[in-house]
């Protein structure tokens, strides 16, 4: 199976707006803020972001911590415009970006003091197997903390695989996920829910218009619909995303889902 195209806006927060919409509370300070928190980085450490795209996400959790990040992502192009966007923005934190498979780590086993898997470990042609390396370069009792996109309700099979095509993401249901991390080696999973955006912001006011998407944004969903089913699609393919994306809202087919573990000291019998 091949890797899904790239998602349409790799930003944690930006896709979970977009799947969640009408239903997300929180700010992107209030997720990043979780990750940091439950990854227990700190000045010293070693932070592991797979998945880590236009690297948003890596930036933060470095100057947040204070701890060394090491970026992965499979595509040289968002590496080169997060390393681009990185020297513009001055940002002081120690974060290295490389290109890599995310089922295929080139690193040691067990030499990161934490992990973070983006939403894009969805798009991998094996997310099994790409959590089981992020937990194998992780030191025992590390923490790992996963950013999952999750079905929520039971949708056709066709619908689904044209859903994921569209989405660049292929979401499992909760259950799955947390089948395949404890497959990887970690234990004391916790679970918390983000899909109306995390466990404290319920008492804030919803937003109920559709996130605005950038030019380039808008280009990426474009290019992807011109190369698959040529121009006359591709015209109104902005519009039919915003369209799919609000059905999936008002069905809650997809959720969002934030999974910690640590990773057990000792091989898994069996």
């Amino acid at each position: 199976m091949p890797d899904l195209a790239p998602p349409p806006v790799p930003a944690v927060l930006r896709l979970v707006q977009l799947a969640t919409v009408g239903r997300w509370r929180a700010t992107g300070e209030d997720l990043y803020r979780e990750v940091a928190d439950l990854s227990e980085a700190e000045e010293g450490s070693e932070l592991f972001v797979l998945g880590c795209g236009d690297g948003i996400t890596a930036e933060w959790l470095a100057a947040r911590t204070a701890a060394a990040v090491t970026a992965v992502d499979p595509d040289a192009a968002r590496i080169s415009q997060a390393e681009a966007r990185r020297r513009e923005s001055g940002s002081t934190g120690v974060v290295t970006f490389e290109v890599a498979p995310l089922d295929d780590l080139p690193h040691e086993t067990a030499v990161f003091d934490a992990a973070v898997a983006e939403p894009e470990v969805a798009a991998s042609s094996n997310a099994a197997r790409a959590l089981t390396e992020l937990v194998r370069v992780t030191k025992p009792l590390g923490r790992v903390v996963a950013l999952l996109p999750t079905w929520t309700s039971e949708i056709e099979s066709g619908d689904r695989e044209d859903l994921v095509q569209r989405l660049g993401l292929r979401p499992q249901l909760l259950v799955e996920w947390k089948q395949m991390l404890r497959a990887a080696g970690l234990v004391d999973l916790v679970v918390q829910d983000w899909s109306d955006g995390g466990p404290a912001a319920g008492a804030r006011t919803p937003n109920t218009a559709m996130p605005a998407l950038t030019w380039r944004q808008k280009a990426q969903i474009t290019g992807r619909a011109w190369r698959r089913r040529g121009w006359r699609a591709a015209r109104g393919a902005v519009r039919r995303e915003l369209e799919l994306l609000e059905d999936l809202s008002r069905e809650r087919a997809l959720g969002f889902q934030l999974v910690m573990g640590v990773k057990w000291p000792h091989p898994r019998e069996g």
